[in-house]
């Protein structure tokens, strides 16, 4: 029998259902060899097994890594250790699924399942992780909210009283009858936040029928805003929003903003800061950007129609989706002690580059980019690369066809926009845009420069040298 720490009298939650919860949790072990955002490190977090059947296993995407080529290594309750390999990661949301060996994986081993009622407010729930270090400790709380838009992309989640401090990212929200109703991703000693369970349905259903979840967005950036602030500052009569309060019950006191429009996007001069978004095709949203989320994932057409309120008016607009899955990181270059790519979503909206743009993070030691961008921040990509000896560079497969002979040429330039921000010593603050050039030697001592492309039919990196001319 599994120890059971803390199991607070009183608490709804019975010995067997708890057992149950912790035979489907496991450990994921991380050592990144090459990624997109940062420098080779290793990492460890929380994962439960949802199909045994299959293997896969559900974990955040943050723990998987986004554009990670690296090794993954599954502890199961029982301290058996398998290896696994990444199946998909959601291109916004915070969640992603490995899968091991099925027939690898213990038969005590159990499957966590995904409860198919949404939470509601005050709902007992409780957690199985390894917070602080402390591996499959059990703590207990209740939902606190069910509307919060959180995380690094907006996604819907659920704001529950617990602690979740340091190593529970990962882990399954488990309701009294060892249910899954959320994924937490964060929080601290008092309260955590998990992914509404309405996204993990959605893409765990695709995923079983061996397809990429479809996932479909307009480029919006949102935020939660109380529905107080709309009437007191945005012109909605106070009768709408009593009628708004009485259509979404359940503690649904804000409403869905657009904070911030991704550069290029199809929203992107259709839609502003402050907008309200009310409706999508017709259909009534409230507070649940899960139902915008999933309207944008179903549409048959290659738009949808927004109905929003700007400054007390309503106006509908029509505006284009675009495949999200084609704009997730699945190329990269190892070149000269660095890694270059093109951006994704989430790399776009920190910078405020387009997604697509060709940028670079210095990975290696000894790399040659010294004079590029010298004051930026560490692994801090908010530079777009231009040209190389003013030859244009509009993507990645144009630039690894001019490698060979930057190589054979030795000392060339790169031209680029820099759009971080920085405080050189005795200077002033840097903001905004900044068209620069630098010198670049490229050094004997260098490893033969490398692409890795993600093979989506075998899930898996491959990685090529690049010829030298």
């Amino acid at each position: 029998m599994l120890h059971t720490p803390m199991l607070l009298a009183g608490e709804p939650f019975s010995e067997r259902v708890i057992e149950h919860a912790k035979k489907s949790v496991v450990t994921i072990n991380v050592n990144a060899s090459f990624s997109a955002y940062k420098q080779r490190s290793k990492w460890s977090g929380t994962g439960c097994v949802v199909d045994k059947q299959n293997g896969y296993i559900l974990t955040n995407q943050h723990i998987i890594g986004a554009a990670v080529v690296g090794s993954y290594k599954i502890t199961f309750f029982n301290g058996i250790q398998q290896e696994a390999h990444l199946i998909y990661y959601d291109p916004w949301l915070d969640y992603g699924f490995l899968q091991v060996v099925p027939a690898l994986i213990p038969k005590e081993v159990t499957e966590t399942t995904f409860s198919r009622h949404n939470p509601v407010m005050d709902q007992p729930i409780f957690i199985v992780g390894n917070n602080e270090g402390h591996s499959f400790s059990l703590h207990t709380g209740v939902v606190a909210d069910l509307y919060e838009i959180k995380d690094s992309m907006p996604q819907q989640s659920i704001n529950l009283s617990l602690n979740t401090k340091g190593g529970s990212s990962g882990s399954p929200i488990f309701n009294k009858n060892g249910q899954a109703v959320g994924l937490n991703y964060g929080g601290n000693h008092t309260f955590g936040f998990a992914i509404h369970p309405e996204y993990i349905r959605y893409a765990l259903s695709a995923i079983r029928q061996g397809k990429v979840p479809i996932r479909k967005q307009v480029g919006v950036i949102t935020k939660s805003t109380p529905i107080k602030d709309v009437v007191r500052y945005d012109g909605l009569p106070a009768s709408v929003q009593q009628q708004y309060i009485k259509t979404f019950s359940n503690g649904a006191t804000s409403v869905i903003e657009v904070d911030y429009l991704l550069p290029d996007s199809p929203a992107f001069g259709l839609l502003f800061p402050g907008d309200v978004i009310w409706a999508i095709n017709g259909s009534q949203i409230g507070p649940n950007l899960v139902a915008f989320d999933m309207a944008m994932n179903q549409s048959t057409k290659d738009h949808v129609v927004l109905t929003i309120l700007r400054m007390g008016q309503w106006h509908d607009i029509k505006v284009g989706l675009y495949d999200l899955e084609l704009h997730k990181i699945k190329k990269m270059v190892h070149f000269g002690g660095a890694i270059f790519f093109e951006m994704d979503d989430y790399t776009a909206k920190i910078s405020g580059i387009p997604a697509k743009s060709l940028t670079f993070v210095k990975v290696d030691t000894n790399h040659i980019f010294n004079n590029v961008a010298p004051y930026r921040i560490k692994n801090d990509f908010r530079l777009k690369v231009l040209s190389f000896n003013k030859k244009p560079i509009a993507d990645l497969e144009t630039f690894v066809s001019m490698v060979p002979s930057l190589i054979a040429k030795k000392y060339f330039t790169i031209e680029y926009t820099d759009f971080s921000p920085f405080h050189a010593f005795c200077a002033a603050l840097h903001l905004g845009p900044r068209p620069s050039r630098a010198y670049v030697e490229y050094g004997t001592h260098l490893p033969q420069p490398r692409s890795f492309i993600w093979e989506e039919t075998h899930h898996r990196w491959v990685s090529s040298p690049i010829g030298i001319k």
